[in-house]
């Protein structure tokens, strides 16, 4: 046979293999071969370096056909990093837009702008230097108490109606966090939809809705999802990535960076959370690549500037003073906090979602309705419940000195009913958040969870202050100068948040990266690790998992985990005792049948 021949017919098997590989699909809910999977790149490559080998002339001279064979690599070297940019602006966008969406049907619960109805209070009361002033373009809906309550509670309700029947009847997928589901898709496991553009495109318009409704949920969990789906998107859109599982899943564990890094405004943070809770199987080149997507939607988000204020996201703050090493008794009691916290909201979460699974499942639209009305109507009556998670942190997170007196917050003659405001809101959003998580509308427990610890640390920084009020001469204070606040309750609040966070998600280096990224102070880098540290302690001793471990396990999804196993067990003590046996011969039906 003519070499010509043999030349064809090889490429002709090669295109009849590309052509089945391209029609060739994982079935929903199986898992990925990788040995094929890297078999069928690797069999790519070659195909390329051969097709790139035949553009030469007889005896190996340059044609143009290898010229334009060798620009064409050269594209495709460089493709990734174009995919990674794009994705990052996408993300960075879709962030930002719906910051600004979330905002304004947060503030439309409690009145409106004159100026604009398109405006939400920050930007119809621009002009207005502080919180205490009156905005005389911003309108209640009423002046009447009840009135507002009412309208209150009103819009709360057909915010998480008009969601959950969206996810509903558009997207199931869209419901919950998404984050124990994407950490099973990076692990091969193959759920055909979850990363959809109509995934994508409800989610984004719900998300809002949920967050403005009220509900004890946040945004950050959700925001994760929606960046991987942006991320499947636009990857789909290039053969390179769209043929090979691998890679894809290279772009997805980018794009999760990039949800979290818009998320708190902290791209190395995603990087960490990209590592630390989403992939256990993570490769520099992926690393690379997380940090550009993560590094490229943050700089888009802060060149959209949705708060118009510099910040990426609303509770970013700065300290100007720094701690005393006898407040470490108090860290560690909010480390306590924060492990006692991921150990009770994690094991009742678990058995709320068992309920909802037995008795609620054909009623997700009903459930989210009563939720979110019943939030609604107990949280308006407390400060810190009323208002947004996000806003209620940026202010729990200030210094007294720098505009955060919030309805006498910093004043120590009411310093004992903010202390028990405080405590309620603890209690009651932890109790919400408990039979809310898991309902069926985009639903994070990040924010939530901060929020839940930024009220207890606030409290506890309360009380340390008036301690020290109440006894300055003593000697455990000597290290606080007379002249200068000794104590900021406010990073009390940002430790208690940390805490509750790293408590229930069972993450450590990450929560302290994304903390020193929203404050920018290396002063408290310390006591964040410190809290962080007694926090997994606590839950390590307790025996407590993630709530994303704990939910791929509730839903039945496979995924292989790197746990530590013993080596100094007896075989005998792992081996099962009474065992089922059945015998060659000897044997009736009814002895297999018992």
């Amino acid at each position: 046979m003519a070499p010509e021949a043999i030349t064809f017919r090889g490429r002709q098997d090669g295109e009849e293999y590309e052509e089945l590989e391209q029609i060739r699909r994982y079935e929903d809910f199986t898992t990925i071969d990788w040995i094929q999977e890297s078999i069928a790149e690797r069999n790519r490559r070659i195909r390329e370096e051969r097709a790139r080998s035949a553009c030469r002339g007889p005896r190996g001279e340059i044609t143009p056909a290898w010229v334009w064979s060798q620009f064409q690599r050269l594209l495709s070297a460089g493709e990734s990093a174009f995919v990674m940019t794009l994705v990052g602006v996408i993300i960075g966008i879709n962030a930002a837009l719906i910051s600004i969406v979330t905002k304004w049907l947060s503030d439309i619960k409690m009145g409106y702008c004159a100026d604009g109805w398109w405006l939400n209070q920050q930007f119809c009361c621009w002009e207005v230097d502080s919180d205490e002033e009156f905005c005389s373009s911003w309108h209640p809906w009423s002046t009447v108490t009840a009135a507002r309550w009412l309208l209150y509670v009103i819009f709360a309700g057909v915010f998480a109606f008009v969601a959950a029947h969206l996810v509903r009847t558009m997207a199931k997928y869209a419901a919950g966090s998404g984050i124990s589901e994407i950490k099973c898709i990076l692990a091969g496991f193959v759920m055909q939809g979850f990363l959809s553009f109509s995934t994508l495109v409800i989610k984004s318009i719900t998300l809002p809705l949920v967050i403005a409704s009220g509900l004890s949920v946040g945004k950050e969990g959700p925001s994760v999802h929606v960046a991987c789906c942006i991320g499947t998107v636009v990857a789909n859109w290039f053969q390179k990535f769209s043929r090979s599982q691998g890679k894809m899943r290279e772009v997805i564990t980018a794009a999760s960076a990039a949800g979290v890094a818009v998320a708190f405004g902290s791209p190395i943070g995603g990087v960490l959370f990209s590592i630390e809770e989403m992939n256990h199987i993570f490769r520099i080149k992926t690393m690379w690549r997380s940090f550009v997507c993560a590094l490229v939607a943050t700089f888009t988000l802060s060149v959209m500037n949705p708060f118009r204020t510099g910040k990426l996201v609303l509770f970013q703050v700065t300290y100007s003073r720094s701690w005393h090493f006898f407040e470490i008794i108090f860290w560690v009691i909010l480390g306590i906090f924060g492990g006692l916290y991921g150990a009770f909201v994690v094991k009742l979460n678990m058995q709320a979602a068992a309920f909802r699974r037995k008795h609620l499942a054909n009623h997700g639209v009903a459930e989210a309705v009563v939720l979110a009305v019943l939030t609604a109507m107990v949280g308006y009556f407390n400060r810190f419940l009323r208002i947004d998670m996000t806003e209620m942190m940026s202010i729990l997170f200030r210094e007294c000195e720098g505009g955060g007196d919030y309805n006498n917050l910093c004043q120590q003659s009411v310093q004992w009913s903010m202390v028990n405001s405080l405590l309620l809101a603890t209690i009651i959003r932890m109790g919400f958040l408990v039979i809310s998580y898991g309902s069926k509308v985009p639903a994070g427990i990040f924010v939530p969870s901060m929020a839940i610890g930024a009220s207890f640390g606030r409290m506890v920084g309360i009380i340390v202050k008036a301690i020290y009020l109440t006894n300055q001469q003593s000697g455990i204070f000597s290290s606080c100068d007379p002249d200068l606040p000794c104590i900021t309750p406010g990073t009390y609040a940002l430790l208690g948040a940390a805490a509750a966070l790293s408590g229930v998600m069972r993450i450590t280096v990450t929560v302290v990266v994304i903390m020193f990224e929203l404050t920018g102070a290396l002063t408290y880098i310390l006591p964040t690790m410190i809290v962080i540290l007694v926090t997994k302690a606590v839950g390590d001793f307790i025996g407590t998992r993630g709530i994303a471990e704990e939910t791929i396990r509730f839903n039945g999804y496979p995924i292989l985990e790197q746990e530590d196993h013993s080596l100094d067990v007896a075989v005998s003590e792992v081996m099962k005792k009474d065992l089922t046996v059945l015998y060659a011969s000897g044997m009736r039906v009814q002895d297999v049948g018992k």
